[in-house]
């Protein structure tokens, strides 16, 4: 698998939180389901809701695999009279990170915008954080033919630029948080179709995860997995952040939003395959699709695997691809040692 041009390919596709299935170009569900049939013969389809889902093998205990497609971004709330479009934040974005950044606005065409603001020349205070009201995007269109083109409401994402490839494996671009592992997904099956299973395997790409849980919840009920893994993106290390994810290393969730015996699982499975690990320590909900899958139906038993990022939530998300098939590598290691005694291995002591 090219990782980083199915990545390039992820990333560029729309699905602000909310909107994941509207817009003029190709949709990540749509990806999905491109790459889970070219790489699987998986069988595949999607639901009301929006939520994508691949399956392989038919028999055994059903395991769920899940992350998420939306992305964080912006939607537009007014249209001012010289045509400058006012906006906010969709799920997580930090207005310090957008002057100066260029954006695209999906209305009835895709169109490049700039943010501006006042320039730092006319301000009182040299330091100070830009909030959304002194915020604006630049389409270069005057009122009237801004407003033929965008309406009140209108997604706004972070341009869609080419996947950077750094030194050392790693890679940087916008919306790797959580497209990264939609990938991971895709690696995870292609490595299942040389290897022997013994149940079937449900991926799912969900939506709206940055903001209610929708996808995860409604996926898990839809699937009634007997098992989940969610694979979702943690704080990588770097000098803005010298305590947080050793970057070569996953990290495994552990807390009581996962389950005891998926954590030991998922734990053997990464030392049976040499994936260095880490800990992630977690006293309440994991702020992934865990928290609404975990107690979908009757409650399913949840593990968490994640590959640290730098810079999350920003243009230039940074993860090193090494780390990121590892955590296709450990779904498929843990997927592979199922037996037929798994009821016993999820039993808690």
């Amino acid at each position: 698998m090219d990782t980083v041009k199915i990545l390039d390919r992820l990333v560029q596709a729309k699905g602000v939180t909310g909107f994941e299935r509207t817009g003029i170009t190709q949709t990540v569900e749509e990806l999905f389901r491109e790459f889970t049939r070219d790489f699987a013969g998986a069988k595949v389809w999607t639901d009301v809701n929006g939520n994508a889902f691949a399956s392989v093998g038919e028999s055994g205990p059903t395991v769920m695999i899940m992350a998420h497609m939306d992305e964080v971004g912006m939607t537009v709330t007014k249209i001012e009279d010289n045509g400058m479009l006012r906006i906010d934040s969709v799920a997580g974005v930090d207005p310090r990170v957008l002057p100066g950044s260029r954006v695209r606005v999906c209305g009835k065409q895709e169109l490049m915008g700039v943010v501006g603001a006042v320039p730092p020349h006319l301000t009182a205070s040299k330091d100070k954080a830009y909030k959304w009201d002194e915020l604006s995007v630049d389409l270069g269109l005057s009122k009237e033919r801004a407003g033929e083109l965008v309406s009140i409401g209108d997604r706004v994402t972070f341009w869609p630029e080419r996947v950077l490839e750094l030194k050392n494996g790693f890679v940087s671009s916008k919306t790797l948080d959580d497209r990264a592992l939609v990938a991971a997904e895709l690696y995870c099956l292609e490595l299942l179709k040389k290897r022997r299973f013994d149940c079937r395997v449900v991926m799912v790409a969900s939506v709206d995860e940055e903001h209610s849980g929708l996808g995860a919840t409604t996926g898990a009920w839809s699937v009634k997995p007997d098992m989940a893994i969610v694979m979702d993106v943690t704080f990588g290390k770097s000098a803005c952040c010298p305590d947080c994810f050793d970057m070569d290393k996953i990290a495994l969730g552990v807390g009581p939003n996962i389950h005891p015996k998926m954590f030991q699982m998922l734990r053997d499975a990464a030392d049976s395959a040499r994936i260095g690990w880490e800990y992630e320590p977690v006293m309440g909900a994991t702020g992934t699709d865990a928290t609404d899958v975990q107690v979908s139906g009757a409650g399913v038993p949840c593990g968490l695997v994640s590959p640290p990022l730098k810079y999350m939530h920003t243009t230039a998300e940074t993860i090193k691809t090494e780390t990121l098939l590892s955590c296709g590598r450990v779904c498929a290691e843990f997927i592979t040692a199922l037996g037929g005694d798994w009821r016993d291995k999820l039993c808690l002591d």
